[in-house]
């Protein structure tokens, strides 16, 4: 099982050890950044299903603009999340799981794991 603690920082990403679930994002929670950019914090989620009291990152949920001299002003979006577990009919997002515009989920919650 995936634990909040158990993935580790390796060639720009979060690697996840092999199996275990990882934790389920959510509202707030950081990614890992890309190229120059810095760490942004997911800015939409589900308004009616939560983790710790805090909405569900789901596929399609965005993160911070932002922007660094590698790129222009953007905005990133979960990319792709959990195969069998669905929130609002979009999958769940994951630490590991990839942000559109580079990068991955840092961040979830300490004891919500998610498989698939």
């Amino acid at each position: 099982m995936y634990r909040a603690c158990s993935h580790q920082w390796l060639d720009g990403q979060y690697q996840l050890r092999r199996g275990e679930m990882p934790a389920i994002t959510r509202l707030g929670d950081a990614d890992t950044g890309h190229d120059a950019c810095p760490p942004t914090s997911l800015v939409s989620a589900s308004s009616n299903v939560f983790i710790n009291g805090i909405g569900a990152g789901r596929v399609g949920d965005s993160y911070a603009p932002h922007s660094c001299p590698a790129h222009s002003a953007h905005s990133g979006v979960i990319a792709s999340g959990s195969s069998t577990v669905f929130i609002n009919s979009s999958p769940a997002g994951r630490v590991g799981d990839p942000v559109s515009c580079g990068g991955s989920i840092a961040a979830g919650s300490g004891n919500v794991f998610v498989g698939g």
